[in-house]
């Protein structure tokens, strides 16, 4: 994009009178500004130029008490320019009551400590109750069980890899893998099926799939990449819902302290039964179920959103704040106190989940709130 394209693009947005075609244009241009490299001085005169004007152009847009509404396109589209160049975070949001201060100066962050992120912790059970460490355990060999060797490798995952022919009368025994708050572990099935699991997650499996159907329990959040079997269905039973699939790629958030179950699909097709519901999704499609009622509601899923725990991030689109925090707990291993009653209000934004709860919690006052870190306890403000 030349010089003065973008300039006039951004007096368009600044004015109001961007469409929604444009601000898209605008958005990609910053997310090539924000990869590239290199620069080009000829076309595009001196970068630091260009930056202060995006920041001057949106920092008006959120500073105008007029323009609430239509901050509100810009940030959808635009403003993770103006936090990029203020404090580096490529995080951004927009509360409907209330301008936001951009200044890092006034932060108010309290604490005595700080967080790392999480990382790949979890913990194997076997099908004699004996306890593995993954945390801890060095790569290579782990243990050896009917005909099943277990190895740890250097990227992280847990593989099962059938080492003998099974006796099809022994009785099947299940393995259950266990992430922590703060944890997140990748495994491939006896089958090939490969299982991303997200913080605070449990998957039950057999070790060996056997019969008319692979079927494994989640408790948490997971992503699978399951392998092609036409003749044995994969099915994931997950607080209630029943995900049956032949081979396919699909998320399942399935958190206790989630009011729905969701379901999202990346390719294939999935059947969802919960108690007498039941629901069929196509590529890009969500099935969500509230586990008090029973109907499933299938949407056009926001994919970025959906993978962004599996792809190093945190994603939110029109996100409450306990939506939010309820991500920050099991990441980094806190527990939320509230002060006072929460108000309506929105995120949208985008932050890598390698920055420490500290780096985070600086952005998030960026609205109104402010926090208090006490060892593992975070109180709201």
């Amino acid at each position: 994009m030349e010089k003065e394209k973008l300039l006039k693009l951004l007096e368009r947005i600044e004015s109001g009178a961007a469409t929604t075609e444009e601000i898209a244009q605008y958005n990609q241009f910053y997310m090539d500004f924000q990869k590239s490299d290199g620069w080009n001085t000829i076309e595009m005169g001196e970068r630091q130029e260009i930056e202060e004007k995006m920041y001057m152009n949106i920092s008006k847009a959120i500073e105008s008490p007029s323009k609430k509404r239509q901050s509100y396109s810009i940030f959808r589209y635009a403003a993770a320019a103006v936090l990029f160049i203020a404090v580096s975070a490529g995080f951004y949001f927009y509360k409907f009551n209330s301008s936001v201060s951009l200044k890092e100066s006034s932060l108010k962050t309290v604490s005595k400590n700080d967080r790392a992120p999480g990382g790949n912790k979890a913990t194997l059970t076997l099908a004699d109750g004996s306890k593995i460490s993954l945390t801890d355990a060095a790569n290579g060999d782990l243990a050896k069980q009917s005909g099943i060797s277990i190895t740890k490798t250097a990227n992280g995952q847990l593989v099962y890899k059938v080492s003998a022919v099974q006796n099809s009368q022994k009785a099947v025994e299940f393995n259950t893998i266990t992430t922590p708050n703060g944890g997140q572990y990748q495994i491939v099935l006896p089958d090939g099926s490969k299982v991303w699991l997200n913080a605070a997650s449990s998957l039950k499996f057999p070790t060996v799939f056997a019969g008319v159907e692979r079927k494994v329990e989640l408790k948490g959040e997971a992503y699978f990449e399951v392998t092609k079997n036409k003749n044995m269905p994969f099915t994931v039973d997950a607080n209630g819902t029943k995900v049956l699939v032949l081979g396919t790629h699909f998320n399942v958030m399935a958190y206790e302290d989630e009011k729905d179950v969701k379901t999202t699909l990346l390719e294939g097709s999935v059947k969802l039964t919960h108690s007498n519901a039941v629901a069929f999704l196509k590529p890009g499609q969500q099935g969500s179920i509230n586990k008090n009622e029973g109907e499933y509601k299938v949407i056009e899923a926001d994919m970025a959103s959906v993978m962004a725990w599996k792809n190093g991030y945190f994603l939110f689109d029109n996100a409450s704040l306990p939506q939010l925090m309820r991500q920050i707990s099991r990441w980094y291993d806190v527990d939320v106190i509230y002060t006072s009653k929460i108000k309506e209000h929105e995120f949208v934004g985008e932050v890598s989940r390698n920055y420490s709860l500290m780096k985070i919690l600086r952005i998030l006052e960026l609205s109104e709130f402010t926090f208090k870190l006490e060892g593992r306890t975070l109180i709201v403000k």
